[in-house]
């Protein structure tokens, strides 16, 4: 496990991860709160630090694998972490952190692991996406529903109503997401 994730989740021994995890989520979910599975597409073998810069993960998205079980067993969020994938033919970013990326959010997460329920960011202000022109945009445009703290909230909403009134596939995407908010 590496300092920034490790501590905080259940990842160090592989053999606990996905049973711990489910009972976790399954008594918060029973409990009225709603349970975020985190960091998508995976950031325990990831050594860098998101809060500080885009991490990379360097070819195979070997800890997807925690959550296809998860999924079926009713995690109601899933948050999705700021980074890359490199060097892999399928789900590579182009240098977009997976939260920009609908290779990773809407191809991967919703139609390839079959995920209904809702995905939020990552923090926005981290130097992980901060870069990104637009972020807040294309962010929706991938998929997420929820993005949650952005640098410059005004200036995120602002960026969100204009393309939501000039974009009618964007004024789509927005308007699914709010019902999974609101259904939520």
């Amino acid at each position: 496990s590496n300092a920034t994730v490790g501590y905080r989740g259940f990842g160090k021994n592989q053999q606990n991860n996905i049973p711990w995890s489910n009972a976790f989520i399954q008594r918060m979910q029973e409990k009225g709160v709603i349970a975020t599975a985190k960091h998508f597409p995976g950031h325990g073998l990831v050594s860098g630090d998101t809060h500080k810069s885009l991490q990379a993960i360097d070819g195979e998205l070997k800890e997807v694998k925690t959550y296809p079980e998860l999924i079926e067993k009713g995690v109601l969020s899933i948050m999705i972490g700021h980074l890359a994938v490199i060097n892999n033919e399928k789900y590579n970013t182009n240098g977009l952190p997976a939260t920009c990326s609908p290779v990773i959010v809407r191809d991967l997460l919703r139609n390839e692991l079959k995920f209904k329920g809702l995905v939020v960011t990552d923090a926005m202000n981290m130097g992980g996406v901060t870069a990104v022109k637009d972020n807040s945009v294309k962010a929706i445009a991938a998929g997420v529903d929820i993005l949650l703290m952005p640098l410059d909230c005004m200036k995120a909403h602002g960026e969100i109503l204009a393309k939501y009134r000039s974009d009618a596939t964007f004024k789509a995407t927005v308007n699914e997401a709010a019902k999974r908010v609101l259904r939520m």
